[in-house]
């Protein structure tokens, strides 16, 4: 008898992130483990998978997000230091039904897992936002207890 199908993805369990205060929390939908409402009016998400892609580079893992994603340019690629971990920021422009957008990505490894972190804009990514999404995707704990 064939398989047919994955099996459930894993999320990671109880890691902790310091979302700035005038980041709202909202609802994450889909496969958002979280999200955020900036003042701007930007979004962040945040989504893991344990236990499956940990062999691909940090670049592959960036290129799968992107997937359906047209018109991409890769405006800055910038590696962070995670403690007990390793992560890469990206910031995109690209279209989608060619309307563009521009997105700032993090992907970061630690432990069994891969965490992915995404803000989106309509506009060019504002510099002090896109650091205070880099202080952020630096902030997790995960592991650690």
């Amino acid at each position: 008898m064939l398989g047919g199908g994955e099996s459930k993805i894993q999320r990671a369990e109880s890691y902790d992130l310091s979302a700035p205060a005038q980041w709202k929390q909202k609802g994450a939908k889909g496969e958002s483990d979280r999200a955020y409402q900036l003042p701007s009016g930007n979004t962040v998400s945040v989504t893991s998978v344990c236990d499956r892609t940990k062999e691909a580079s940090l670049k592959v893992l960036t290129r799968q997000i992107l997937i359906g994603t047209r018109n991409v340019k890769i405006l800055e690629e910038q590696e962070l230091l995670i403690p007990e971990g390793s992560g890469l920021f990206t910031s995109i422009k690209a279209s989608s039904e060619g309307t563009p957008f521009y997105l700032g990505i993090a992907v970061v490894k630690k432990l069994d897992c891969v965490f992915d972190f995404s803000l989106v804009s309509p506009k060019p990514l504002n510099k002090e936002e896109q650091k205070e999404f880099v202080r952020f995707v630096k902030s997790i704990q995960y592991g650690t207890h």
